[in-house]
């Protein structure tokens, strides 16, 4: 019907010329063409001219190109004809829509459709050209300027566009001469460039406009679109837009290409194939496919069952609809599996697609064919983006630092379970915490040493991670308390048993200390087993043997809310006893200054001694610790450079050998090694493993109203110094 169309046009043309005879070319719209109407404008290289007119169905059958001719109207004058007397031909791309066409005798316009090289096909891309001839003197044949409008149809010939499952299929009831040719024949005084398809760019959506929701008014080759109450929505250049009737009805629509699909108000979402196609399974069993041209309905773009139940609570919201071809990820793609659980998928109203563990607007839908495997079905699925692969640090090397941080964690323990001398209360939190981190490290560097295939297990080891850590954090809090307890209380002199007494407040910061581990494990593990919300379900040992959840993403609620949040609070508060802590030392301090020599001078000082090497042993190991939340803090924050926080982790690691050197480097633990050892020449004083009841505290009337009681038991005066003289003054 086409060729037909453009015969008809052709014949009226000519006889518009013939009839025009009592007019001067001057006074018409006159169109220069290269070639006939039945003829194709090629270019080939033997050919000593360059470009050749060739007819369209040899063409089309030779090489199997197919290309509609410029439309010219009725009232415009053709005159065919390479330029005259011209020794090169000059080729020149033109800008339809934006060129005027020049009614000289040395220029001739058409659409080049291929190039023939050595008698092979090398680009059948169609544009449309101008020939001209490099000679000065130019004859104007009209007065007349035109221009070429572009038209796109925005399916092949033959086809019409299915608002259902959005792409074209053949029109069987209906024929090409449609609103378009009726547009073409209506406009007598225009050259029209016909084109099919459109193709937005990789960024944008193609979003479909219906004539009962928008007004849809073509000037040339813009377009304009409205609101229903006329007001202009947009307008669209060549090349942004296409018409095309309904398929099964009598309607037109627009598809037009835009970033912003709130502009129309579409409901905008990814199709991973072209239109037209769908994925076939590439190996059963799996979901690898490949894009391949549908053969029937059943590999039609059918995404109701995601849309239905937006439609459901959301009557108008799919009104107008974006589609936008292809998912660019990187690091490649991935399916979900609807049969799991965890792979379970909905789309939102505000057209992101929800997942028990992400939310994103990076995905795609398709159809998949299994029809050659034994499942011989048709589903529908997403697909997600898989994470691109950072340039972060070696496992490999983190495993080797991590067991290193073990072993020194190992020593410590083993240093302070086997010297009676270090077991006083200090000794025993210490022994608590380090053995804490001894079980989080251990866990950590097995999970660092390669993946865990058992699920199970894997889930068992996320747990002992995080236990260890919280439990680390908890003793850590419990050292800061009692050495603020120990400057900062006022107690009135009383003779105790200092054994008795540091049994007991042992006990009670054990209590403290296990419940909060236990209490935080247990809770975090029922909602875990038993998820009531997203941000709670920690989904520990899912895809990986920590928090399942992409960490510091937009879902990653549970890790702040069991970890990061309750390790801060711990380390804030550790941070503000140790503050106060140095208030009360400094006070301290000056008492002890103030005293006079003596029994009860000497005691004050050596105590000091000892209560303040304690405080700063504390708060190193609150800057170990609290290191490590403040990166897990920042690093949430500010993510570049990475070569920093490759650095920081490398820190965090070693945090099993800074605390060996915190807590075993020292010189008078290294002499109570000696000694245990049988090294030292100099015997064990028994009389250091046994409290002096001698020495119950006295009160002084040089102090003020703090009350220096403290009685010193023997575990602490194997760590003293002999003291300085009386004239000496005292740091």
């Amino acid at each position: 019907m086409w060729p037909q169309i453009f015969l008809f046009a052709f014949v009226n043309a000519a006889v518009g010329v013939s009839a025009a005879g009592d007019f001067n070319d001057d006074q018409q719209k006159v169109f220069r063409k290269c070639c006939l109407g039945s003829q194709s404008l090629i270019r080939v290289n033997e050919s000593s001219a360059g470009y050749e007119c060739v007819n369209s169905k040899s063409l089309e059958k030779r090489y199997r190109i197919s290309s509609e001719p410029l439309y010219v109207g009725k009232s415009v004058v053709i005159r065919h004809g390479f330029p005259i007397e011209c020794d090169e031909l000059e080729v020149l791309q033109i800008r339809v829509a934006e060129t005027e066409l020049q009614p000289w005798e040395n220029v001739c316009y058409d659409k080049l459709v291929a190039e023939i090289v050595n008698g092979s096909l090398k680009s059948n891309i169609p544009k449309t050209v101008a020939l001209t001839c490099n000679r000065n003197e130019e004859k104007s044949v009209s007065d007349f300027k035109l221009k070429i409008n572009q038209i796109r149809k925005c399916c092949p010939r033959g086809q019409s566009f299915d608002t259902e499952y959005h792409e074209c299929k053949v029109n069987i009831q209906r024929t090409d001469k449609d609103w378009l040719a009726d547009k073409l024949d209506s406009n007598i005084g225009d050259i029209y460039d016909v084109e099919y398809g459109l193709s937005c760019k990789m960024d944008e959506y193609s979003v479909e406009l219906y004539e009962d929701a928008f007004l849809l008014t073509e000037e040339r080759s813009n377009l304009l679109v409205s609101n229903k109450n006329g007001e202009k929505s947009s307008t669209l250049m060549p090349g942004e837009w296409c018409m095309e009737a309904e398929y099964g009805g009598n309607k037109r629509l627009a598809q037009v290409c835009t970033r912003n699909c709130n502009k129309f108000n579409a409901y905008c979402l990814r199709k991973c194939c072209p239109p037209g196609q769908h994925y076939k399974i590439r190996h059963c069993g799996t979901l690898a496919s490949y894009c391949v041209p549908n053969e029937d309905i059943k590999g039609s773009f059918n995404i109701s069952s995601y849309l239905d139940p937006l439609r459901e609570y959301n009557k108008n919201l799919l009104d107008v609809m974006g589609i936008r071809i292809d998912l660019q990820c990187p690091a490649g793609k991935f399916a979900l599996n609807r049969s799991r659980a965890e792979d379970q998928h909905w789309l939102t109203r505000d057209a992101y697609l929800e997942t028990p563990a992400s939310l994103t607007k990076d995905y795609c839908l398709e159809v998949f064919d299994r029809r050659e495997c034994p499942y011989n079905d048709v589903i529908v699925s997403g697909l997600l983006c898989f994470e691109p692969q950072k340039a972060t640090k070696d496992f490999r090397i983190s495993f080797v630092v991590i067991t290193i941080s073990c072993v020194c964690l190992a020593l410590t323990l083993i240093v302070y379970c086997s010297l009676s001398e270090l077991r006083n209360l200090h000794g025993r939190t210490l022994i608590c915490h380090v053995s804490m981190m001894l079980l989080a490290c251990g866990c950590l560097a097995r999970v660092q040493h390669n993946s865990i295939p058992d699920r199970h297990i894997c889930t068992l080891f996320g747990y002992g991670i995080y236990f260890g850590f919280v439990a680390a954090f908890a003793w850590l809090n419990v050292m800061c308390f009692d050495i603020w307890w120990t400057f900062g209380s006022i107690r009135t002199v009383k003779p105790l048993r200092k054994s008795g007494s540091d049994r007991r407040r042992f006990i009670w910061y054990s209590v403290y200390a296990w419940s909060v581990t236990v209490v935080l494990t247990l809770t975090m593990f029922l909602l875990d087993r038993y998820p009531v919300s997203p941000i709670l379900d920690a989904n520990m040992g899912v895809d990986a043997c920590w928090f399942g959840s992409q960490q510091n993403g937009k879902l990653d609620w549970p890790h702040y809310i069991f970890f990061v949040i309750p390790m801060g609070i711990v380390s804030c508060t550790n941070f503000i006893l140790w503050l106060l802590t140095a208030r009360h030392c400094a006070q301290v301090k000056s008492e002890v200054h103030r005293l006079q020599a003596g029994s009860v001078g000497d005691r004050a000082k050596k105590t000091f001694r000892i209560d303040r090497a304690k405080y700063i042993l504390t708060g190193k190991l609150w800057v170990v610790m609290g290191a490590g939340w403040v990166s897990e803090l920042l690093s949430t924050v500010v993510t570049e450079p990475l070569w920093l926080w490759n650095i920081v982790d490398l820190m965090n690691e070693l945090q099993g050998v800074f605390i060996f050197l915190i807590l075993v480097v020292k010189p008078k633990v290294y002499t109570l090694i000696k000694k245990r050892l049988g090294l030292s020449p100099t015997p064990i004083d028994t009389r250091l493993e046994k409290p002096d009841a001698r020495n119950n505290a006295t009160s002084s009337g040089r102090t003020s109203s703090t009350f220096l009681s403290r009685t010193i038991s023997s575990d602490e005066r194997a760590n003293l110094r002999t003291s300085l003289p009386n004239n000496i003054k005292q740091p």
